[in-house]
């Protein structure tokens, strides 16, 4: 018999921790759609607390964790970046649920992550990622 799957998803804002959660926790060598920052983020990327930050992710990460032979989860990592969030809706149907990372370099990057799961009903759960130099929550 094959293990039940649940999906949840990994989300917060840009530079918050999410690719390394998933690449972190994940059983498996995460898939990652991570790609080099260009000229075309300048102006549109808030790049304030995370300016050392080269890379981003532009569909999703992808992670499995193993809970026991009866139950699997899989993690989608969101992408962070507002011109990325059309993919939101797809990955969060059918998820369990969700954790948003919050950034103690810029709280409100979290926000948008919480109004999302807040308007679709999606049970959620915030973890904070400190940061060295961040102040402490």
């Amino acid at each position: 018999m094959l293990p039940a799957a649940l999906k949840v998803l990994i989300a917060g804002g840009f530079g918050a921790g999410k690719t390394t959660m998933v690449g972190s926790i994940s059983e498996i060598t995460p898939l990652s759609t991570e790609e080099v920052m260009t000229e075309a983020s300048l102006g549109v990327d808030d790049l304030s607390g995370v300016e050392n930050k080269t890379t981003t992710t532009v569909a999703l990460d992808f992670g499995r964790i193993t809970i026991s032979p009866e139950l699997v989860l899989y993690l989608f990592g969101t992408p962070g970046q507002e011109r990325f969030w059309f993919m939101w809706n797809e990955l969060a149907a059918g998820a369990l649920g969700a954790v948003v990372l919050a950034d103690t370099r810029r709280l409100e990057t979290c926000f948008p992550s919480v109004d999302f799961f807040e308007r679709r009903g999606i049970p959620f759960v915030v973890a904070v990622n400190c940061f060295d130099g961040a102040p402490n929550y």
